[in-house]
Formats: structure tokens, sequence, C-alpha cells
């Protein structure tokens, strides 16, 4: 190390260098893990009256935005994302901090597998998965398509509903990205990166080049971004980890595993872990 300095990286400028170093340590653990972005629609009479988009990743399907008008066509929906992913994925994960959503996804078959508590203050983050990919009956008759693509005129009015949605709560659900990066005679070396939403601080990626390893640049990175976290008022900390990545670093350092979802990927762990940080 001969000129080694962290900065914050308000301008995102190193996001593909944190992202791509994580990125390549993992696939090196598991090897290659199919990933495929995708877009389900449901549609009456030519109305679209539901969609969602989802993530393949770690061997899993995670349902990431959505909208639907009532409990049938949330069936609809999934019987199509069960389809396409079944045998494909070992098992579909969705979380919200919604109590509705939670009891809707809990009647067509996915089971509560952990929560955060006080998410946002007064709520519960709650983690569903489903392993069965059980085809639901419905009453309607409706429409289906999926794409790899969002198509434009169904994305428009799935991020309008999803908009409109979002300003009807009594909470924000505004994200707020942070990122600290390590440099050594400018060269890249390692980052750290989150986002602040719900009264939370996400760490969503941590990664240091393995040369520079065992010299707690880890650790510094860590003591940045919490300490960012308790100066905007945020004690609330939380991240995943496989169990070839940090686990022990993590549980040093004061964080304790509220959840592990097995075969994520296939073969191994993966852990949620917690902290309460202090007032400064």
């Amino acid at each position: 190390m001969h000129n080694i300095k962290y900065i914050n990286d308000k301008k995102f400028e190193y996001s593909k260098d944190v992202k791509k170093g994580l990125q390549s340590h993992n696939r090196s653990q598991t090897g290659y893990r199919e990933k495929d972005y995708r877009d389900f629609y449901v549609f009456e009479e030519g109305i679209l009256v539901g969609a969602c988009h989802t993530k393949q990743a770690s061997d899993w399907c995670k349902i990431k935005g959505m909208y639907y008008k009532d409990i049938d066509i949330l069936k609809a929906l999934m019987n199509d994302v069960r389809k396409f992913y079944r045998g494909n994925v070992e098992g579909i994960q969705f979380d919200t901090v919604l109590e509705q959503r939670v009891f809707d996804f809990q009647k067509i078959g996915f089971s509560v597998h952990g929560k955060l508590d006080d998410m946002p203050s007064g709520n519960e983050n709650v983690f569903l998965l489903d392993k069965d990919f059980e085809h639901l009956k419905i009453s309607g008759d409706y429409q289906m398509e999926s794409s790899s693509e969002p198509i434009l005129s169904y994305d428009t009015v799935l991020k309008a509903e999803i908009k409109k949605f979002r300003k009807s709560l009594d909470f924000s659900t505004e994200k707020i990205d942070l990122q600290y990066v390590v440099l050594d005679n400018d060269q890249f070396v390692g980052g750290i990166y989150g986002n602040f939403q719900f009264e939370y601080l996400f760490i969503n990626v941590l990664f240091v080049d393995k040369k520079y390893r065992g010299k707690r640049i880890a650790s510094k990175l860590m003591h940045m971004i919490e300490s960012e976290a308790v100066k905007q008022g945020v004690t609330n900390i939380y991240l995943t980890t496989f169990e070839f990545q940090a686990l022990g670093f993590y549980i040093k350092r004061g964080y304790e595993v509220v959840m592990t979802v097995e075969d994520f990927p296939k073969g191994f762990a993966e852990y949620t872990l917690y902290k309460k940080m202090k007032h400064a």
C-alpha cells in the first residue's frame, strides 16, 4: 500500500467497480449462476389489471415491483411467475412492509420466513418465501403476457400505479444511496455501497481486493457507513451475506443473524444480519 485514501463517492463514479468486484468473488466461489430479469402482465378484457417485475439471481426469483387490483389477479400473476420459474430456481422471494400484502401472499401459499421490526417505525418488514410453486385456481378470465424487457406501454401503467400507491402511504418510501471507496494511488481497491429506506440502512455491497485484505480496510469502510447512518439519525442497520463471504466478520462487529435461507445459491446459505447502533 502506497497512498491509500478513502473517499465519499457522492457521484457514484466507482459503482461498476464495487459491484463487479463482489460479483467476481462470488462467481469464483459458486461458479456461474443464471440471471434473468422479466416482467409479467395480467389483462382483463384488454385492460392491464396486474403486473410485476422479477429478478432471477443466486438460484432464486425475487419479486421487485408489483401492482394488482385484487387477490384473484394476484393469483393469476403468481401462477404465471411460478410456471415460468418452476424447475429453474429454488424458490420465490418477496418482502414487504405492508400488512395487507403479507396477508395476501400468505393466502397464495407464501410463508413468513423472517422479519425486521420498526421498518419503518411501528411496522415490520416481512420476508416471504415460496418453494412449492403451487398452481392456484382462479375465478376470473385473464390474459397473460411476459417479456424479458419491460413493454413500454404496460411498464408506464405499472410505474404509475406504484407511484400512486406509494403516495397513499403514511410513511416515506424514498431511497437514498451512499457509497465509499478505497483508492491506492488512484487505483480502485475496494468499496461499500448501501441505501437508507424505511428508517434503516441496508448495506448492499462490501468488497476489498484480495491483495489488500487483512489490512482492516473492510473495517474502516464499515465504520464510515455506520457512522454516516448514525449522523443521519438512522440506528437500524441490516445486510445479507453468503456463507462463503464474511459472516464471521459481521458477527465480530456486533451483527446478529435474524434469518437464514438455505440453497441461496444452491449448496450455500444466505444470512440476513441486523445491528442496532447507538445514538451519537
